[in-house]
């Protein structure tokens, strides 16, 4: 009667099986890769935002530049690329000029990609009027 009762208690034993611990593992690891692959996304994200910001301010400080020195007579033509060095990045610059309709107001446009970018994306393209001083 003994051995019977030690029989149905061994029977009773519950536990997880085998293919209830993998199932379980393979959720956790989905789970797992999912939440890494939204965190890469993100940093990725976060350091794309940066290089437009700095690249922003490399334009905004090349119009100021060129409207504190007048350098309107020498961007004519072709326009003048600049280098800078801007959060530890290298960017450059280039500023384009068109005339318009109104007698020495020109619309400076300058835009800025990183300087060792080979494909030369544009980050940031500001555009702003200037007057070319006598």
């Amino acid at each position: 009667m003994r051995v019977k009762s030690i029989e149905l208690a061994a029977k009773k034993q519950s536990g997880f099986t085998l293919i209830e611990v993998l199932v379980a593992l393979l959720i956790v690891s989905l789970g797992i890769i999912s939440v890494i692959q939204v965190t890469s996304q993100h940093v990725s994200n976060i350091s794309e935002l940066e290089k437009r910001m700095l690249a922003s301010w490399v334009a905004s400080n090349h119009i100021a530049e060129i409207r504190y020195d007048a350098k309107v007579n020498k961007i004519r033509g072709n326009g003048k690329t600049e280098r800078y060095t801007m959060g530890g990045r290298d960017w450059r610059s280039k500023a384009r000029i068109e005339e318009t309709e109104v007698e020495r107001v020109f619309l400076l446009t300058v835009e800025v990609s990183e300087d060792s970018n080979l494909e030369k994306t544009i980050y940031a393209s500001m555009t702003s009027a200037v007057t070319d001083r006598l």
